[in-house]
């Protein structure tokens, strides 16, 4: 897949390290408002496009990316009469980069399938510092055919991308690795 056009919900401070890094690459961008104005109003300054719906966000993508606090954060884009899923383009791949919950994860995928897409997890490690300049860890999971397609706009975000197996294990691992970061901080507390 070269140059796809790709929409991004979640323009917060890594979000929007994404976003600029992606524009930086010559991508056609589709962003959406959720929370502020001046993240998505730097991105259109750039040459990034806005839409209002997540759905006429997936109509014109082919790849979705959401980069978003909570599974429920990311349901109440992908679910609905305006939501991603009713706007899928088939053969479109959506990638979760939130630290999301497994289950919530799997359920979407399942949802994503059936309008004819594909549903990554793909959370990340390191910085917003560390996202502009591309050199984020990426715990990709789901079908690997979806991954290899979407594999070069990852390593364009990415200087570690990794395919961990199935939907969900990204999330899994990304919470084993939250919950290990605790401990030690903690423990040295």
């Amino acid at each position: 897949m070269s140059q796809p056009s790709i929409g991004f919900i979640g323009l917060g401070l890594m979000g929007n390290a994404m976003v600029q890094r992606l524009l930086d690459k010559g991508y056609d961008l589709t962003v959406i408002a959720n929370c502020a104005r001046a993240n998505v109003d730097a991105a259109l300054a750039r040459g990034a496009k806005e839409v209002t719906t997540a759905r006429d966000m997936a109509a014109v993508s082919d790849i979705v990316m959401l980069c978003m606090d909570t599974s429920q954060s990311v349901e109440s884009r992908m679910r609905g009469t305006n939501g991603i899923v009713a706007g899928l383009r088939p053969g479109a791949v959506v990638i979760d980069f939130g630290t999301s919950l497994p289950g919530s994860t799997r359920n979407l995928g399942e949802e994503v399938a059936a309008a004819g897409g594909a549903y990554l997890d793909a959370p990340l490690g390191r910085t917003p510092a560390h996202a502009f300049d591309g050199l984020l860890n990426i715990m990709a999971a789901g079908d690997k055919a979806a991954f290899d397609k979407v594999k070069p706009v990852l390593d364009d975000l990415g200087e570690n991308v990794f395919h961990l197996g199935a939907l969900g294990s990204g999330h899994t691992v990304k919470l084993i690795n939250n919950f290990f970061g605790m401990t030690v901080a903690n423990a040295m507390a």
